[in-house]
This record gives structure tokens, C-alpha cells and sequence, in this order.
């Protein structure tokens, strides 16, 4: 991996990705008591009350607060810039995260609360792209890392435009175009544009660097993106002329498909071949897309009755198990990563400090990491259980719960032993 011009008085306190990243177990929990207490209601369609406020609290509340925490220990590293933005601004866009994404979900339900949501995360969204955009065209480098997350970042400027669009039907019953293809662009850009897109920016650098295998060809990491946005234009085309997104969906799906066999080839072909929890992460995200994708290229041969069950089925697939398991996987990596990238600097100005300097293992052990993985397995096999026999829906959300506070405790335990080591080593 190429870092592009590291700065260490250009990346952000350590607490600005914590607290996003704490966020999102609070977020968990809630999604968890929503699907205890639906229970099989959401296997009735993704149009189910129920369905659309656990996909916005998943979307915005735990996939979007931990990418957007990333980007900011992201762009100094990757691309040489830092996001700036001070902490009063800082406190103010993810406080109109948390609370426009769970009025948004209150919403949904009959409160009256869509108007609140409409605000807050136009603002608060809204601030975060520009900020992002911003750095991204004046100031970032590194040219195969930088365009990916700027395609990503225009793709989740069109999220939030759809977003305000379907909200303000609600609100006062104008749409532009006919609001289900506007829902269908909505989720298509959010998860294959905005995630999906920043996803693959990042495991182009990551995946060698964390698991020492060979690079991503370089005409793979041009042709993947560039497909994956000519699907997501068609995808726009499809909406504004009113015709059928399936051919569109199918090469968006055929992009995800190729995606990850070649990022299983690349983690097959990894020169340290020792146990590693989060290439098992990585291994069995990457068969969730493609299984996924499989069910979206077979929707048409799906009868009628299942399609709106399987729908359900593969958003619980690609966004339970290929995007959080990423997320997982990689907060095993980035969290030790960014303490001992904190705790460099002190024990470069001090050699008598250097021997307090944490390993990996010793900020999050080997059988927390075990733990947390066979959850997050629990959690797959609740998936399709629930599938087969949907009063079981619940332990989908039980197995989710116990997920994600033990991902907690994780972030937690390993942010104390950062602090006291850095107390220790800037005593000595």
C-alpha cells in the first residue's frame, strides 16, 4: 500500500472515528428490538413499516456512521488531506445524523416526524458532502484512491437527493418521477453506489496491505468502478425515462459478482497463509455479494408470490452479511491500526516510551476477535433459518444485539487501554 504524503499533525483525534463508531452499537440495538418485536412482519415486503425504518437506522445509523468515521482517518492516510471540520460543526452534523435517522424511522411508523428528518439530514448530510467533495477536488493525491471515493461521495449526494425527494411526497404528496422508481434509485445508489463504490476504494489498498497479497491488477481497479457507475447512470436514465431497472440491476449485480471472486483470488493468493479472523471476515462477506447478486440476475424466475420474501432475503444478505461484515472485520484492523498510529508520534520523540507501544492483539485479543466472528456467523444462519420458517425472525435480532454490544466492548476496551498507555508513555 502507497500512503500519499502522511502527516501526523494532519490526522484528526482519535476520538473523532471513536464516537462515530460507538455510535453505531447504540443504532444496533435499536434495529435489534425492532426485529424482536416485528418478528416476521418483514418477510410481508421491504415496503413494510417495519422493514423501511430498520433499513434506514442499518443504512444511515450503523453502515453510514462508521464509513463516514472512517473518512476522516481515511483521507490523510490514502490521499494526503485531512476532512476539517471543527468540533462544534463536528458534534452538530452527527447530532443531526442520529436524531433525523431515528425520527426518519419514527416516521415510518405514524409519528410526525418526517418534517424533522427532512431537516436534519439535509443539513447534516448535506455538510458532510460538500466538506468531503471539497478536499477531495482542491486539496486530496493519490489518483487510483482518490476518484473512487470522490465517485462514492457524488453517488451519496444523489442517496440524499432521492431521500429528500421521496420525503417530501410524503410530506406534500408532489413527485418529480413515479416514487417507486425513485425508492429503486434510492436504495440502488446507496448500496452499489455510495458503499459499494467506497468499499472497493478501500480494499484496493487495504486487503494487500493488512493481508500481504498481491496488488488489485491496475485495469481492475479502472474497470470495476468505471462499470460499476455505468450501471448506476443507466440505472438514473431508467428512472427519469420510466422503463424497467432490470437490465441495469443485473449489470450492477454481474459488477458486484466479478468484484468478489477477484478479491477472493487475491486473499487465496496471500503470502502469510496463517489464521486470520478477518480474511475469514472479508471471505465470507464477499460469497454474501455474491450470492445476493445471484438472486438479483434471478429475480425474473423467482414466482411472484417469493419475490417480495426474497427481496427481504437479499437485503438481509448483502447488507447484514457482505457490507457489516466488511465493517466488522475491518474495525478488528482499523481500530488497532489508528491507537498505534496515535501513539507513534510519542514514541518517536521518546525512545524510552517505545517499549509501551501496544501490539494488536493486546488492544483487541485473538478470542475477542473469535467471538465476534462467530456472531456475526449466528447471525447469518438466523438469516436463513428465518427464512425457512419465519416465526424464528427474532433471533435475528437477539444474535444482532449480542453482535454488536460485544463490538462495543471491543471499541472500548482497546480505546481505554489507549488512553492509559498514552498517560504512561508521555509520563516516562
Amino acid at each position: 500500500m502507497r500512503l500519499t504524503g502522511l502527516n501526523f499533525d494532519e490526522i484528526p483525534r482519535l476520538d473523532v472515528p471513536l464516537r462515530f463508531y460507538l455510535t453505531a452499537p447504540f443504532f444496533a440495538v435499536v434495529v435489534s428490538l425492532l426485529l424482536i418485536w416485528q418478528g416476521d412482519y418483514i418477510w410481508l415486503g421491504r415496503w413494510m413499516p417495519a422493514s423501511l425504518a430498520i433499513t434506514h437506522l442499518v443504512a444511515i445509523g450503523m453502515m453510514a456512521m462508521i464509513m463516514i468515521g472512517s473518512l476522516f482517518q481515511i483521507m490523510p492516510v490514502l490521499c494526503g488531506a485531512p476532512i476539517k471540520i471543527p468540533p462544534l460543526p463536528l458534534i452538530l452534523m452527527q447530532a443531526g445524523l442520529i436524531f433525523g435517522t431515528l425520527a426518519l424511522s419514527a416516521g415510518f411508523f405514524g409519528w410526525p416526524t418526517f418534517g424533522g428528518s427532512f431537516l436534519l439530514l439535509a443539513l447534516s448530510l448535506g455538510y458532510f458532502i460538500v466538506s468531503l467533495l471539497r478536499v477531495l477536488i482542491f486539496k486530496a493525491a493519490g489518483q487510483q484512491t482518490r476518484m473512487p471515493i470522490m465517485l462514492a461521495a457524488i453517488a451519496l449526494g444523489f442517496v440524499l437527493l432521492a431521500g429528500l425527494l421521496l420525503l417530501a411526497g410524503y410530506l406534500w404528496g408532489y413527485y418529480p418521477v413515479p416514487g417507486k422508481n425513485l425508492t429503486h434509485l434510492h436504495a440502488g445508489t446507496g448500496i452499489f453506489g455510495w458503499v459499494l463504490l467506497l468499499i472497493m476504494a478501500v480494499s484496493f489498498q487495504v486487503i494487500p496491505m493488512f493481508h500481504v497479497t498481491p496488488e488489485f491488477p491496475r485495469y481492475w481497479r479502472i474497470a470495476l468502478p468505471v462499470m460499476l457507475v455505468i450501471g448506476l447512470v443507466s440505472i438514473v436514465v431508467a428512472t427519469l425515462v420510466q422503463v424497467s431497472f432490470y437490465f441495469s440491476s443485473a449489470l450492477i449485480a454481474g459488477v458486484g459478482i466479478l468484484y468478489s471472486i477477484i478479491g477472493l483470488s487475491r486473499l487465496r493468493a496471500r503470502k502469510r497463509k496463517l489464521p486470520d479472523v478477518v480474511v475469514s471476515y472479508w471471505q465470507w462477506a464477499y460469497s454474501c455479494l455474491i450470492l445476493g447478486c445471484l438472486l438479483m440476475i434471478a429475480m425474473p424466475i423467482i414466482p411472484l408470490p417469493l419475490q417480495g420474501k426474497a427481496e427481504v432475503f437479499i437485503a438481509l444478505t448483502i447488507g447484514m452479511g457482505f457490507v457489516l461484515g466488511v465493517i466488522q472485520g475491518m474495525l478488528l484492523k482499523i481500530v488497532p491500526f489508528l491507537i498505534s498510529l496515535h501513539l507513534q508520534p510519542i514514541a518517536m520523540a521518546n525512545p524510552n516510551a517505545m517499549m509501551l507501544l501496544p501490539d494488536h492483539y493486546s488492544l483487541i485479543s485473538r478470542k475477542q476477535m473469535k467471538i465476534q466472528f462467530w456472531l456475526y456467523l449466528l447471525g447469518m444462519v438466523s438469516i436463513v433459518v428465518s427464512l425457512c420458517y419465519p416465526p424464528a425472525t427474532a433471533s435475528i435480532g437477539l444474535v444482532m444485539l449480542l453482535n454488536w454490544l460485544w463490538i462495543g466492548y471491543n471499541i472500548l476496551t482497546a480505546s481505554s487501554m489507549f488512553y492509559n498507555v498514552r498517560k504512561q508513555m508521555l509520563a516516562s
